[in-house]
């Protein structure tokens, strides 16, 4: 079963493969001064429209400057990979600290010390990349957010003090939607979670509890709702049909239901959501994403790309995170609404997963992580629905969306 599922997967991957390079020659053909490469939700809600900002900043007019937005950062690596012969794109935005490994190896980035750097902290620098092939622009924690009108502490009485176990004896994981950690950034930083709880004996990785993390999934992977991405997620967690009131989202989603400008409840009423993490060995655990800009190795205009990813992690961009991109700013001169500070969790306030698997092992064994999540976890017929999604989406999604 096993080799029909890799010939399976490399006749539709090859496929998918194929019409993404044609969508690279229509990139490709067109100029301008700026070409930037992002995922959809970027500073999208309510919306900051930050090619305009940058307009305003440099004198490159809007026309000049294209913006090319993809649904997750997996697919910003993967355009900028099948084009590193012959970049397109100037700055990538949205890779973040499990994916740099990608980008690093695939050779997509080059190193830039923008002089922004100096109100950013050594700390958060190093954990995405003391290289520099990545600049910190944003943070936060995966965490797993709930719909306090659908289950609470009043359902659920450990609902603030449950482990990962928890989900499985409290068969909160039928109410579970997860992102493929395959398509999904934070999918990933879900899988990556699972592994540093419970270990992986295959490379004698002991993690907190010395188990297996794979376990774990075979356990919830019949109750699970696994999705394409985290706007695929959301859709089922809000529909009360569905019955999914827990998603896989970040620590700072709460702030987004209490602090959004226009739909918000504000501070002044109970908060319809909130997020709990795991408590394995008293510890609050949680994975740190942490995202970035780079400067694409070849960039067709390197010197205003340099300008850009200066002006992006200046004070001018940074104000417009949290409430906009709904996660902590790196910049630290940048200040921050007292509502988004009261509603989302501070990764300074818990215990980071991350340290437990350092930079090397996560390089050596991330791609083997997520392909035995996706043979060995998900069931034959999940695969083939997945990567038929895939191959269809490769077709009909034109990739070259133009701004203008």
């Amino acid at each position: 079963m096993k080799k029909s599922v890799l010939i399976l997967l490399f006749i539709i991957l090859f496929t998918s493969s194929a019409f993404r390079s044609i969508n690279a020659i229509e990139i490709e053909a067109t100029d301008y001064e700026l070409t930037i490469y992002s995922y959809e939700s970027l500073l999208a809600d309510p919306g900051y429209d930050f090619v305009e900002g940058y307009s305003n900043y440099s004198g490159i007019s809007e026309e000049n400057i294209r913006l090319v937005l993809v649904e997750d950062a997996n697919t910003i690596v993967t355009q900028a990979v099948l084009e590193k012969n012959n970049p397109v794109a100037d700055v990538l935005i949205g890779i973040d600290n499990v994916l740099i490994h990608t980008a690093k190896r695939e050779n997509i980035l080059i190193p830039y010390s923008s002089p922004s750097l100096e109100n950013i902290s050594e700390e958060l620098i190093d954990n995405l990349d003391p290289e520099h092939y990545l600049l910190p622009f944003d943070y936060g924690i995966i965490a797993l957010w709930y719909d306090i009108s659908r289950i609470n502490s009043s359902s659920v009485p450990e609902i603030n003090n449950l482990t990962l176990d928890d989900i499985i004896s409290l068969e909160l994981d039928k109410m579970l939607v997860v992102e493929d950690p395959t398509l999904s950034s934070p999918g990933l930083g879900f899988l990556l979670w699972t592994i540093a709880v419970y270990g992986d004996p295959s490379i004698n990785f002991e993690g907190l509890l010395g188990q297996d993390w794979r376990d774990w999934w075979k356990e919830t992977s019949d109750n699970l709702r696994i999705t394409s991405s985290w706007g695929a997620a959301f859709d089922v967690y809000s529909s009360e049909e569905e019955n999914r009131p827990i998603m896989v989202s970040y620590g700072t989603s709460p702030a987004y239901d209490v602090c959004h400008p226009l739909w918000g409840v504000g501070t002044e009423v109970d908060p319809p959501s909130a997020v709990f993490l795991s408590n394995e060995n008293e510890l609050e655990n949680a994975w740190l994403q942490i995202e970035g800009i780079g400067l694409v190795n070849g960039a067709p205009n390197e010197e205003n790309a340099k300008d850009f990813i200066d002006w992006f992690l200046s004070e001018e961009l940074q104000e417009n995170i949290p409430l906009n991109n709904w996660m902590y700013p790196a910049n630290n001169q940048t200040e921050i609404e007292s509502c988004f500070l009261e509603t989302a969790i501070n990764p300074e306030d818990v215990d980071i997963l991350n340290y437990l698997i350092p930079p090397n092992m996560l390089s050596e064994n991330l791609d083997n992580w997520k392909s035995e999540w996706e043979l060995e976890i998900v069931d034959f017929s999940s695969i083939v629905m997945i990567i038929l999604t895939i191959s269809v989406g490769a077709i009909s999604y034109n990739f070259a969306r133009k701004r203008k």
